[in-house]
């Protein structure tokens, strides 16, 4: 049974700042405080990624730093592959929470899909 069916499972909002884009607030799915870090895991700074293949279940069980990162990188690839140069914070911060929140439904679907559907212009 996946983490993010648990019982005891709680969606808490954790705002996870820099990145020059001000406070972004991301979904991360929460145990127990003592179980916490072994839920979640770590980008390998040796493995490359594949930012088409990443699937929500990846994204949503990464470390809170990393999952910043990573949205924060598919958000940017998104909107370049769509031709647009321009976001803002709030934007950027609403695709983002819509995403994860999304993303705790459908473990198996791919993030990018995912958050491609809660960009706005």
């Amino acid at each position: 049974m996946s983490v993010l069916l648990k019982s005891k499972m709680a969606l808490t909002f954790v705002v996870a700042g820099g990145l020059s884009l001000g406070s972004l607030p991301v979904a991360v799915a929460q145990e127990d405080a003592e179980n916490r870090a072994d839920d979640y895991t770590a980008l390998s700074s040796d493995e490359p990624v594949e930012l088409t293949a990443l699937k929500c279940w990846d994204v949503t069980t990464l470390n809170e730093d990393d999952r910043a990162f990573v949205m924060v990188l598919l958000y940017g690839y998104a909107k370049g592959v769509a031709g647009q140069s321009k976001l803002t914070p709030r934007t950027l911060q609403v695709a983002v929470v819509n995403t994860m929140l999304e993303c705790v439904d459908k473990p198996d679907g791919l993030v990018l899909d995912v958050l491609k559907t809660h960009i706005r212009d």
